[in-house]
């Protein structure tokens, strides 16, 4: 009986370190979920044209559903993306977020868990995991949106934050303009850091312009592409339309046509000019409309 409880001792012992070896998990032997500290957030803001949601944040010793998990200190973030445009975006967490240390100190997720890759009108939720030294208090953290030549947001881990800074801006206008015998309106300019799939460039953001055009001919107006003859200057430069929804020609006796055109310039430019360009080599047909927005 002694030596058969012996063999069994030994058979066992031989089948727990083999195991262990292969990774397999042994019922109280592997390691335990410590205390999760959740705290609600609820703070929205832009990026690509879409709406992320930063609905929690997570603490804990370690996460043992994260495969890259420390065991002294992470944080877990639950974002939620709504695309309300009309195009698909993509994006990895991975590839955009960072969480800015105290002492400025940023370092990249160790796990994430949901590719973002949303049709239009989705919503997908997702998770990024940082590791972040216990004694780190969540106030003092912040999440930074934004690859490295992107323009970044800094969203602090807080309820209320103020991120208005980030939010698009607009201006009201009533510029007037004559243009290959139509009647142009520019109505509006409004800033952002994105449009519709689309990230600015670091230090620029996009300005959107909102047309009305009317037609008082009496035959169809064909106008073209805008990207051919629309331009946005600004100091010396001449923009070409990085979008614009504005139809490639106008019926005869049209009112209220709406459209609009998007450009990327500086963060800093608020003095500009919407050029009308000449069509074709004996064309004489152009038009200028300066406009400024808000700083």
């Amino acid at each position: 009986m002694l030596v058969l409880v012996a063999l069994l001792l030994i058979v066992g012992a031989g089948l727990y370190v083999a195991a262990r070896a292969f990774g397999a998990p042994i019922p109280g032997f592997g390691p335990t979920q410590s205390s999760i500290t959740t705290t609600p957030i609820s703070t929205s803001f832009p990026y690509a044209g879409v709406d992320i949601t930063l609905v929690s944040a997570r603490q804990a010793q370690n996460f043992l559903d994260d495969p890259n998990t420390s065991n002294d200190g992470m944080l877990r973030l639950n974002l939620r993306a709504t695309n309300s445009s009309n195009v698909r975006v993509k994006w990895s967490y991975e590839d955009i977020a960072q969480l800015v240390l105290p002492g400025n100190t940023p370092v990249k997720p160790v796990f994430v868990k949901g590719l973002v890759d949303l049709a239009a009108g989705k919503t997908q939720s997702s998770i990024v995991d940082f590791a972040v030294p216990a004694g780190d208090a969540l106030a003092k953290l912040t999440l930074r949106i934004g690859a490295a030549n992107e323009a970044q947001l800094d969203i602090p881990l807080k309820a209320q934050a103020d991120l208005s800074r980030y939010l698009p801006q607009v201006t009201p206008l009533n510029a007037q303009a004559s243009y290959f015998g139509l009647n142009w309106t520019l109505t509006s300019a409004t800033t952002s850091l994105g449009i519709a799939g689309e990230q600015a460039a670091r230090g620029m953001r996009y300005i959107t312009l909102a047309l009305r055009v009317d037609n008082t001919l009496s035959q169809l107006a064909i106008t073209g592409s805008p990207y051919d003859y629309a331009r946005l200057k600004f100091g010396a430069t001449a923009a070409v339309p990085v979008d614009s929804t504005l139809p490639l020609s106008f019926q005869a006796g049209a009112s209220g046509v709406t459209g609009t055109l998007s450009f990327l310039v500086p963060q800093k430019s608020t003095a500009f000019a919407l050029l009308f360009l000449p069509q074709g080599q004996n064309s004489n047909d152009q038009a200028t409309t300066p406009f400024q927005i808000h700083p």
